[in-house]
């Protein structure tokens, strides 16, 4: 991933921008995020079409000033007001939708730097309309978004990418009363969860996330737990009957207790990337998780989500602290003795097995510390 790139904005921060420079800063964006060639000019020939058109170019270029104005949005008359723009150029409302979201990261990444949060957050945080990005072409054939109306957290900053995970400050759930837990004295939020579709749920990149989320959203718990959230498909027990004790998504799984499930065949899309019409028949079965999931169905089960929650301790979650720094590095600072290192991992070696406590909150300021500031003098990470 591309960080610290310049942008056709970089010279002209704080000042209004025109429809000139968002063309010029469209392609930098898509290739920031990484997206296929064949996307970048999809988005580039609908910002075209945009501009071509008197009445659609005024209606983006409408929305985009009153974001920049202030950081707020209504995001259901943005959506309605692109996908009139799109009928008008000629374009995907699809397209369009993700398109002006892609044109309003210019003004989020300012937004975050007024704030002192890193950029890497916010390349982080805006490579989720790149895994939407992807889940728009499985589902329909189309390059842009059908869910553009869940960006608003973002744009708002009040969710975040933190590693592997998307973490926001959420009212605690009231009805809560398990395994010893209601509502620790004092707590009034946790930390609500979602896991986006950028490939493998490894145990270890979740328990970095969580380390990161903690630290993060630390204010807001003025105890000594930190509690963590989700509402999500991955949570449905039933996985169990048919995935591996093993695979990502039970070891996900693991971490909570899950106090709440209903059923719904909602989320099928996720797995099939179709929507589901009812005929299980039908049903793809090119993996484990689609042939567990074909095999309820055909029983007569139904697929569903759960709610779950679990409680962490303040002082364990952030002894060690994970920034990154630059390009291929980053800060590691303990949380003990205020100690920040620049850390640069190797893919073999004593640093692989460094870097793996690192994220893992293993590492202390033992020899093992000595040896990372060594191996990081010595050009050796």
């Amino acid at each position: 991933m591309q960080t610290g790139c310049g942008s056709a904005f970089d010279q002209g921060k704080g000042q209004g921008k025109n429809m000139r420079d968002y063309q010029t800063y469209i392609g930098e964006i898509c290739d920031t995020l990484l997206f296929p060639a064949e996307a970048k000019e999809t988005m580039e020939q609908a910002l075209e079409k945009i501009c071509a058109n008197a009445a659609a170019k005024e209606t983006f270029l409408k929305w985009l000033l009153v974001y920049e104005a202030d950081g707020k949005l209504d995001y259901k008359e943005v959506l309605k007001a692109a996908d009139t723009a799109a009928k008008e150029a000629g374009i995907a409302s699809y397209t369009a939708d993700l398109l002006i979201y892609l044109l309003m990261t210019a003004h989020l990444k300012e937004r975050y730097q007024e704030k002192g949060i890193s950029e890497q957050i916010w390349l982080d945080s805006c490579m989720d309309l790149n895994w939407k990005l992807h889940e728009c072409r499985k589902m329909y054939g189309i390059w842009g978004s059908f869910v553009s109306w869940w960006f608003d957290g973002f744009f708002e900053m009040t969710r975040f990418a933190l590693g592997r995970l998307q973490f926001e400050l959420m009212d605690f759930p009231e009805s809560y009363e398990k395994t010893g837990h209601v509502r620790p004295e004092g707590m009034t939020k946790v930390i609500n969860m979602h896991i986006p579709s950028c490939g493998p749920l490894k145990k270890e990149d979740c328990e970095a996330s969580f380390r990161q989320a903690a630290a993060f959203f630390a204010d807001a718990f003025p105890g000594e737990e930190i509690a963590f959230f989700c509402e999500s498909w991955l949570l449905y027990p039933r996985h169990r009957e048919f995935l591996s004790p093993d695979s990502g998504i039970v070891q996900f799984m693991s971490f909570f207790d899950i106090y709440k499930t209903e059923e719904g065949d909602g989320d099928l899309w996720r797995i099939y990337n179709r929507e589901y019409d009812g005929n299980p028949e039908a049903l793809p079965e090119e993996t484990t998780i689609q042939r567990g999931y074909k095999k309820l169905l055909l029983s007569g089960g139904h697929a569903g989500y759960g709610e779950g929650i679990f409680f962490r301790k303040k002082k364990e979650m952030l002894q060690t602290v994970v920034h990154r720094h630059r390009e291929g590095s980053y800060i590691v600072k303990s949380t003990k003795t205020e100690e920040e290192t620049v850390v640069t991992p190797k893919k073999h070696g004593i640093m692989r097995i460094l870097w793996r406590k690192v994220f893992c909150g293993q590492l202390q300021n033992t020899e093992e510390q000595k040896a990372l500031h060594c191996t990081q003098e010595e050009n050796l990470c």
